[in-house]
């Protein structure tokens, strides 16, 4: 791998069934060696979902029906929440370029400003990108959310003549309402609410590996830091692409400058954490046990992870308007949710068998049609 470059290169059923804090189910691969690509992580799942998700955001911009005056309300909220995030997180990378320009002016110290400029932004554009953690954290304060994902889910049953929406709102919320301050708030949220404590580790897990390989790459010497990200690579492809490719493309990435690896690393999972987030309504209600959320995430990884993928990319290149995008993905989660689910049932006692069988997806065929 090429080292040579710049430091930083250019519930369901909560009454039902009662468990303790489930396992993080954001995670690396284990340590295995040989394994058979996924079946449900494939170049043409992943595309198809790209397809419906731009075809989604796009058509949705243009449905009369959906610019309401309660909407557009939310469009300028989350318009002025975007231009407040930008600042507060471009600002501080703006004034170390202003107090690096005055030192270097009036001859101080001597820095190759444009370097240690674009090193910083690096850093906090790749490896500690706060704009998406700072969005969820918000998702779980604001119950606008939820009502942009009820809009588009009821849109769908108005079209198709389904009972998403009303089948929905008959299970129970377990969003936590808020305290006189904010640590309480938080404190009731992470006792109660399983979404945030998974949200919790899922960001812990993947600022914990984006500064390992960070560490690795500037730190240690260019043998083990090429180990490393390698190992990281292999391991994280190895169940969803198999040995085969997964060595291939490790390989590939090994000859070619590090600043690919850790793009592609932090892109798949920044856009697998993303793709959770949007996620949060459905399974706020939904309580699957541990084990169903599991196995209902990894029958749809390729689906989840396309759709996760557009807007992180979108968010990362257009920081600007990071919130309207988010909300953006909330609201059109309401429509791509019904194309690899079915319908819970009308009544409760019938959940904890629907959640069991619901929990394995097979329409991997029909999705692609």
């Amino acid at each position: 791998m090429n080292n040579n470059s710049p430091r930083f290169p250019p519930r369901y059923n909560s009454t039902y069934r009662t468990t303790g804090p489930p396992p993080p189910t954001f995670s690396m691969a284990s340590p295995i060696i040989f394994s058979n690509r996924s079946e449900h992580f494939s170049i043409w799942i992943v595309l198809r979902s790209v397809q419906l998700t731009l075809s989604t955001a796009y058509s949705s911009l243009f449905n009369r029906d959906f610019y309401t005056y309660n909407n557009v309300y939310l469009f300028v909220k989350y318009l002025k929440l975007s231009v407040l995030l930008f600042v507060l997180l471009k600002g501080p990378i703006f004034f170390t370029k202003l107090i690096i320009g005055v030192v270097n002016y009036i001859g101080l110290v001597r820095l190759n400003a444009t370097r240690v400029m674009d090193s910083f932004e690096y850093f906090f554009k790749y490896y500690l990108n706060f704009n998406y953690f700072l969005l969820a954290l918000y998702s779980f304060f604001d119950k606008d959310g939820e009502q942009l994902f009820m809009c588009q889910l009821r849109h769908q049953d108005d079209i198709h003549s389904t009972c998403y929406s009303e089948n929905y709102s008959k299970l129970p919320s377990h969003r936590v309402e808020h305290e006189q301050d904010w640590f309480s708030t938080y404190k009731n949220l992470y006792n109660f609410s399983r979404e945030f404590r998974l949200f919790i580790k899922r960001y812990t897990n993947v600022y914990v590996l984006n500064i390992t390989m960070f560490i690795s790459i500037n730190f240690l010497p260019e043998k083990i830091s090429s180990t490393v990200l390698g190992f990281i690579a292999f391991q994280t492809f190895l169940d969803k692409l198999g040995t085969v490719v997964s060595i291939l493309l490790v390989t590939i990435l090994q000859m070619m400058d590090v600043h690919y690896t850790i793009r592609v690393l932090t892109t798949f999972y920044g856009a697998w954490n993303l793709a959770e987030d949007f996620l949060i309504p459905y399974f706020d209600r939904v309580q699957f046990t541990p084990l169903e959320r599991k196995q209902w995430l990894n029958t749809r990884i390729g689906v989840i992870f396309g759709i996760g993928l557009c807007y992180y990319i979108a968010i990362l290149e257009i920081p600007l308007i990071s919130a309207v995008l988010y909300s953006n993905a909330i609201f059109n989660m309401g429509f791509l949710i019904t194309t690899f689910t079915t319908e819970m049932p009308d009544n409760l006692k019938d959940m904890a068998t629907w959640s069991i069988t619901e929990s394995v997806w097979d329409g991997h065929t029909e999705f692609l049609e």
